[in-house]
This record gives C-alpha cells, sequence and structure tokens, in this order.
C-alpha cells in the first residue's frame, strides 16, 4: 500500500501516455496520471486527487524535457482545450496513438492478439479542419502566461480544458486555415463593436451563442453558420452585409436557431440569410453536399486515407451487398459504391440522409438507398422493410463516441453479416463493443489507428471482423 497522498510534490519520470491525454508515471508501482506530460518526461508533480488505485497530479516543474519534446506555435496552447501534443514531434504523437490502441485492445478488452498496425498519418498537421465551432460566453478564461487582456465578459473561441463555463478568447486557431481565421475576426470584431449578447452557459442567456465554420477542402465554398438562442435577423443583417463586402466568394451564411440548454450548435430550424444553404466537398473523386447539421468527416483529405483503410479491410467485389449504419451524409457508402452490388444507408439525422440521397443523384450512383433510421429501434420496428432488402454481406458501422447502441448491436449480432468493419472516433467504446461481438462470434482480423486530428488526444480506429467458421 503507497504513503502518497494529496498534495505530496514528488519527482515522477512519464512512461507513456494513457488514452485520453493523460501521462503515466509510477511511484512504488502506484499509477499516477500527470496532466500535460510528455513521455520520458521528468517532472517535479503534485498530488491533487488520491484514489484506491490511482493518483492523478499536476506538473510544478520540468527537470528534464522529454527527448520528442518541440516548440509548441500556437500562443493559446496549454490554455486551449483543442490541441493537446503541440509540443510533441509528430513521429511520437502516431506512435503514441498506435501504443493506446494497442493498450485498450490489452487491458480493457482483454484480447492481447489482436493486430494492431501503425498507426496512419494525416496528410497535413496544420489548417486540416474543414470546419470549426467557436463557442461564445461572458466568461473569458484568463490565460496562464501572456494573457492580452480585455473585456473578461467577452470571449469567442474555445472551451478552456475541462469547463464548460469559461472561453478561451482567440483570433487565429492553426488547425483551420487563414482564410477562414479571417472570417471569425470579423465576426468576433462585430460582435465586439455592437455590444451582442453572448451566450451565459449558466443563466441561459444571451443571443449568440456559437459561430461555426465550414470550408470545402475541395471546393473551396466557404459557409458561416451564427448560431442564436432566438431569431432577430434585424441584429444579424449589418454582419451579413460586413461578410460580403470582405468575402464576396462566400457561398452560404445561415442562422440555426435553439433555445436548448446543452452546449451544441445544431438549430431547432435555420434561416438562410445569403446564398445556399448547403456547401460542397469531394471524398475520392465523389461530390458531397452539406448542411450546416450535417455530419461530414471534419478532416477531408485525411477521410479519404481513413475510407480507403474502409476499402481496403471490406475486399469488397461486385457480388456484395453492404449495409453502412451511421452513413451520414453518405460519404463511405458512396465511396465504396461503385466497388459492389448494393449499399443500404442508415441515419438519424434527416438532413444528412436528404443530403445522402441528392449526394447519390449528383454523382451518378444508382445502386445507393438511405433510410432515416433511430438505429436503437428501427430494424425491429420495420420488419417488412427489412425483410425487402438484400442481406448484407457486409456490415459498416461508423458510430458516434458513444458507440454503437445495446439495442442495436444485438440487431446486427442478429443481422449475423458474414463481415464488419468497424469504424469509431473512440477505440475505448469500440474495444467494449468488440468484446460483445467476440462472444457473438466475431474475430477481430485486424485493426489500424488513423490520426485524423494531429496534435489531439482524438484517434480514429477502424476494425475488421469476420464471423468465426
Amino acid at each position: 500500500m503507497t504513503d502518497i497522498q494529496k498534495n505530496d510534490e514528488l519527482e515522477l519520470k512519464t512512461e507513456s501516455i494513457a488514452f485520453g491525454g493523460k501521462g503515466i508515471a509510477r511511484k512504488d508501482n502506484f499509477v499516477i496520471f500527470v496532466r500535460d506530460a510528455l513521455p520520458g518526461q521528468i517532472v517535479k508533480a503534485l498530488i491533487i486527487k488520491k484514489r484506491s488505485g490511482f493518483a492523478e497530479a499536476i506538473i510544478t516543474d520540468v527537470i528534464q524535457h522529454s527527448p520528442d519534446e518541440i516548440p509548441a506555435p500556437c500562443p493559446y496552447f496549454g490554455d486551449c482545450g483543442g490541441c493537446r501534443f503541440q509540443n510533441l514531434a509528430y513521429p511520437a504523437q502516431l506512435a503514441m496513438k498506435t501504443a493506446q490502441v494497442r493498450e485498450l485492445y490489452t487491458h480493457l478488452a482483454g484480447m492481447p492478439d489482436i493486430p494492431i498496425l501503425p498507426a496512419l498519418p494525416a496528410p497535413e498537421t496544420y489548417g486540416y479542419r474543414n470546419k470549426m465551432d467557436f463557442s461564445t460566453g461572458v466568461s473569458r478564461w484568463i490565460m496562464k502566461e501572456n494573457d492580452p487582456g480585455g473585456d473578461r465578459d467577452f470571449a469567442i473561441g474555445l472551451h478552456a480544458p475541462g469547463r464548460f463555463d469559461k472561453i478561451l478568447d482567440i483570433e487565429a486557431c492553426l488547425l483551420q486555415d487563414e482564410e477562414c481565421n479571417a472570417l471569425l475576426r470579423l465576426v468576433r470584431d462585430w460582435a465586439k463593436k455592437e455590444r451582442i449578447p453572448l451566450n451565459d452557459q449558466r443563466k441561459y442567456t444571451g443571443f449568440l451563442r456559437n459561430v461555426m465554420i465550414r470550408k470545402g477542402q475541395h471546393s473551396g465554398e466557404l459557409m458561416l453558420n451564427l448560431v442564436t438562442r432566438y431569431e432577430n435577423t434585424k441584429v444579424l443583417e449589418p454582419l451579413v452585409q460586413k461578410v460580403l463586402a470582405s468575402f464576396p466568394q462566400i457561398t452560404s451564411i445561415v442562422n440555426n436557431i435553439t433555445d436548448s440548454k446543452g452546449d451544441h450548435s445544431v438549430g431547432e430550424r435555420e434561416i438562410l440569410l445569403h446564398g445556399k444553404s448547403v456547401i460542397h466537398d469531394s471524398l475520392g473523386g465523389k461530390n458531397y453536399e452539406i448542411a450546416a447539421n450535417a455530419f461530414f468527416q471534419t478532416n477531408t483529405r485525411a477521410a479519404e486515407r481513413l475510407y480507403g483503410v474502409v476499402l481496403d479491410f471490406a475486399s469488397p467485389n461486385k457480388k456484395d451487398v453492404v449495409w453502412d449504419f451511421y452513413c451520414g451524409t453518405g460519404s463511405i457508402a458512396l465511396f465504396i459504391a461503385e466497388k459492389v452490388k448494393k449499399v443500404y444507408g442508415f441515419e438519424l439525422v434527416e438532413d444528412a440522409v436528404r443530403n445522402a440521397k441528392r449526394n447519390a443523384v449528383q454523382n451518378g450512383v444508382e445502386n445507393c438507398a438511405f433510410f432515416t433510421a433511430d438505429l436503437d429501434r428501427f430494424l425491429q420496428r420495420n420488419p417488412e422493410l427489412i425483410a425487402g432488402l438484400e442481406k448484407p454481406d457486409l456490415a459498416i458501422v461508423d458510430p458516434p463516441r458513444s458507440g454503437l447502441n445495446p439495442k442495436f448491436l444485438q440487431q446486427l449480432i442478429g443481422l449475423r453479416p458474414p463481415r464488419i468493419v468497424y469504424v469509431s472516433c473512440n477505440p475505448a467504446t469500440q474495444a467494449r463493443d468488440i468484446v460483445l461481438l467476440s462472444e457473438a462470434g466475431y474475430r477481430t482480423e485486424k485493426i489500424r489507428p488513423v490520426d485524423m486530428f494531429p496534435h489531439t488526444a482524438h484517434i480514429e480506429s477502424v476494425a475488421l471482423l469476420a464471423m468465426k467458421k
């Protein structure tokens, strides 16, 4: 039993980085998670939390730097809740993410023999995001160092780590390109000058909640989505004119309206302020229509690599029928369509399904059908429709971070597709689901981590499962 106590200050060496981003150190074999640590660092760390099986600590001093440590280029690094590893060389980030997926399957899933392939790198490490969702707030996060000052009740930017109510006010994010940053600055300056009421997440008041910017990485089309708590287009009209004067090329300006108490930017209704309600992008030579609230892979060029892995794992042939669950705007379905006989796509968000159907028409794809489906009950409640579809030779699942809904997972098992390709943005829930699929008769052939979001703790993971013979 360790004698480590809260408020102890210890010298620790970081062995590795746990899934989620905290460093792992040990004292007398007792595990200590160290926030903001890098692999190979020796630090002085203050114990801030003690539990029966582990402790948590924060760094008070760096005694020896990591051999892979580099200067972080972003002035907001360390105060922003987005990037965690800008100060870690990119090859080391890839090695770290590969090791994290291997650790999840070895210890969480108890499946150490699954082949874990090396993480596939992103084509670009900066300026890669085609969508950024900036929050507004009346409680500005005060930076630990070099705070620029200014009003404490005005912020448009990104959440401080672990804070729902504190917003770091920023002028640019290195993860989006300069055109998008210039648009952000224009909106920020307008809101400040005109004293636009910003979101108070504690009192649920304020007008402007979010500023979402989307850009087609291949098309160059630009969308500004202003998310407000209530309708007041008269207030927004001067901003629209400013945007058009500075960005005459802009494709779409929309206003999504929601009075939800949750911290999300999906509106209950949408008003078109300028241009079209959609923009376009392409993946693998296919063109996609993207609405403000529709899901589309956030890193377009890395998504092409991700879908290349899906295609490689699926090994499709012209006789295959594919069922694509959580299909979004149909990006995977259309990517694989020309290689197979038929694709059925299932998705909850109606806007995304409409986009998927139009995307199929615009790309001349005739062997895809898309259904609006709440997957925890759709297969069960629509037996006649399901009976009329050709049985799947391959199922592709690409669920949200929470993983597969337990009810849907049982229905998927009941379908018994011979092969499953599981695309995940959360390897921990993927591992949990794969344990259940293994118990139901599936063997996991291989897993490939794909780095869609350099400098962050996020990992995409693709798994191939086959029915045991």
